[in-house]
């Protein structure tokens, strides 16, 4: 076999170069401007009471991170909010000249970060958490130099600072300070003082560090109080989100609710794992995206709003679609729909009415799925189902390909060919592992460059396996394998074949990997994990049998025969790949979706939208007249 490895090694560089040039969701400017808000926020009124000026130098500063904000919130893209925001950020610049009283400069700024993060859609909540045990050793060995051993700013460098180090235990300006605040103090650092930016640190590790910080202003029976009001069900509306405890001060909470809402507060700072339980589920992504997205429409940016339904979808519903499954089948391709059809209507920019009935019945779809969802973890049963379901599901199709190529190279003598197809896979999974962790350490792949990675990869896979299967039916005769066997009698396969084995196996696997990966993240994340792990590998118990009987099945076909059988299924697989290729990169949103009436079949790659039913129509058509031609002209030299 003459692999077309000039052609295929560009395609393969092109999907790399591709995903490489996505954009990463940033701590850009937007997180930017937060940082400075909360700045300002909590350091104004340290330096300007009643009216005077207490430190001239920090004053200053003050001005010119109010200057800052402004002119950064100007750069950012373009909104029909974009100017109301510019003319809060002017206020607040104003405000801070005009040496306004701290509380009230306090309220502006703080006010300004929550119309940012509404307008923008800024992430603001961790997706992971270190544990805090892990958090204080990280502390004693980063901090504690500067900061001392119980965060009072006295540290045995402190003397030789200046300005001074911040005494976490100072509670009026404790007061005024957020998780997110210290999140953004660590992960970016103070210019002009000697508080650097802790960038060695992964995300996961900075988050759990602004939380252990974030509680040495408490107490254990402030914390108990609020941990018993908490369990009793008290605070869910003061703290619906993540979001909502990571943004909100202590001096927020205590008059949002008194001294209930601040010790419930100072319980969650304690413990994020009863924080990330709170309105973090991927559900509740979808539903407050989704929100986002209706508010961005109706403020006329329909290109904003797109992109968060795609983001609702993707970071969201999807990653609950195993879940669901295992507890109401029927209700999950019906939400699935109606996503897609609020997608579409708000990409054609309809009506107003017509957006806003679609994004009423969709958030309550959503909220049935989550009440399905409800009354605790999943049982063991489901998430055992869930887990099994997923490796099957993800790890057949590429079963199929190995397998079959796995026969081919023995049924041909030529074993050697075995490491290269092996080296494939085993490569894909060790890249599948990489980027996986790249993504969840270094930086946040999105749902979006997911998609459009697997999409990619899949039609790489569909034109791949198309050559191979036109090359294995030109081979089924009788002559013309005879031919073939003549011709490599002489030795080890051609470079070009070993190539075009590994980069066959290598597709083959690698475009499931990481979307896998990220389901079982989820799974393990909405429930425990023993379960989660005895599906996987029952699943996987499951794959190496279907793998062996494939193989020793085809071990007993005429070689014509298998020939034969082995060019079908790899065209069939072309075709499968194709449809969800197609479907891959509709749900990122770079691709139309038409919604047709017709039966749905994921594990086929049949999904009812004309786009990749007629890409299929169009392949199956190929291959038939492809097949029939040289089936004819096989008979003509026989």
């Amino acid at each position: 076999m003459r692999s077309p490895l000039s052609a295929l090694r560009r395609l393969v560089a092109a999907a790399f170069l591709v995903t490489a040039a996505l954009p990463a969701p940033a701590a850009d400017d937007g997180q930017a401007v937060l940082h400075l808000l909360d700045y300002v926020a909590v350091e104004y009124p340290q330096f300007v009471v009643g009216g005077k000026v207490v430190n001239e130098s920090e004053y200053a500063e003050q001005v010119e991170f109010s200057a800052n904000a402004q002119a950064l919130i100007a750069k950012l893209p373009d909104h029909p909010r974009r100017a109301m925001l510019v003319q809060q950020a002017q206020a607040l610049a104003d405000a801070i000249k005009a040496r306004a009283d701290g509380a009230k400069v306090s309220a502006t700024a703080n006010a300004l970060k929550l119309a940012l993060i509404e307008v923008y859609g800024l992430q603001v909540a961790p997706r992971k958490v270190a544990p805090l045990a892990d958090a204080a050793t990280l502390y004693q060995s980063r901090c504690a130099t500067c900061h001392g051993e119980t965060g009072r700013g006295d540290g045995p460098a402190a003397a030789g600072l200046a300005p001074k180090p911040s005494n976490f235990r100072d509670a009026s300006r404790q007061a005024r300070r957020s998780v997110y605040g210290l999140y953004g103090t660590i992960s970016m650092g103070v210019e002009g003082t000697s508080m650097v930016a802790f960038t060695d640190l992964d995300d996961a590790q900075r988050w759990a560090l602004a939380f252990l910080v974030s509680g040495f202003v408490s107490d254990d029976p402030q914390r108990n109080a609020g941990a018993a009001l908490w369990t009793s069900g008290k605070g869910r509306d003061w703290f619906k989100s993540t979001a909502d405890v990571v943004l909100t001060t202590p001096q927020e909470a205590t008059a949002r609710g008194g001294g209930d809402a601040a010790a419930v507060l100072a319980y969650l700072r304690s413990n994020p794992a009863a924080s990330q339980s709170t309105g973090n589920s991927p559900l509740d992504v979808s539903i407050q995206t989704l929100s986002q997205s209706f508010a961005a429409y109706k403020d006329g940016n329909a290109k904003r709003a797109y992109d968060l339904a795609v983001s609702a979808y993707l970071e969201g519903f999807e990653l609950a679609e195993a879940k669901l499954d295992s507890v109401d089948r029927a209700l999950r391709p019906r939400i699935e729909a109606a996503m897609l059809d609020y997608r579409n209507q708000v990409k054609a920019n309809a009506p107003l009415a017509t957006v806003e009935a679609l994004h009423t019945e969709l958030q309550r779809q959503l909220h049935e799925a989550k009440d399905r969802l409800a009354g605790g973890e999943v049982s063991p049963q489901a998430q055992f189902v869930s887990s099994f379901i997923i490796i099957v599901r993800e790890g057949l199709e590429a079963i199929l390909v190995l397998a079959g190529m796995a026969a081919f190279l023995r049924r041909t003598g030529r074993s050697e060919g075995l490491k290269w197809l092996h080296g494939g896979w085993i490569g894909a999974l060790a890249l599948g592992a990489l980027t996986w962790w790249i993504a969840t350490v270094l930086i946040e792949v999105s749902g979006a460059q997911r998609e459009v990675t697997e999409g990619i990869t899949a039609l790489l896979a569909s034109v791949t396996l198309l050559y191979v299967g036109f090359w294995l039916h030109s081979k089924s005769a009788g002559q013309r394998w005879s031919a073939f066997i003549k011709s490599q009698v002489s030795g080890a396969l051609g470079r070009g074949t070993l190539w075009g084995l590994a980069v066959i196996s290598f597709l083959a696997v690698y475009r499931e990997v990481f979307e896998t990966v990220l389901f079982y993240e989820a799974l393990i994340a909405q429930g425990g994990a023993t379960a989660v792990v005895s599906g996987f590998a029952a699943g996987c118990a499951v794959l190496v049998v279907l793998a062996l009987l494939i193989v020793r099945f085809s071990a007993k076909l005429p070689i014509g025969v298998f020939f034969a059988v082995s060019s079908v299924l790899l065209a069939l697989m072309a075709v499968v790949f194709a449809g969800q290729g197609v479907a891959a990169l509709q749900a990122a949103g770079k691709l139309p979706s038409s919604p047709v009436s017709f039966p749905s079949v994921p594990l086929l790659g049949i999904y009812p939208n004309l786009q990749g039913l007629v890409l299929q129509l169009l392949l199956l058509v190929l291959i038939v007249g492809a097949y029939v031609h040289t089936s004819r002209a096989a008979a003509r030299t026989a």
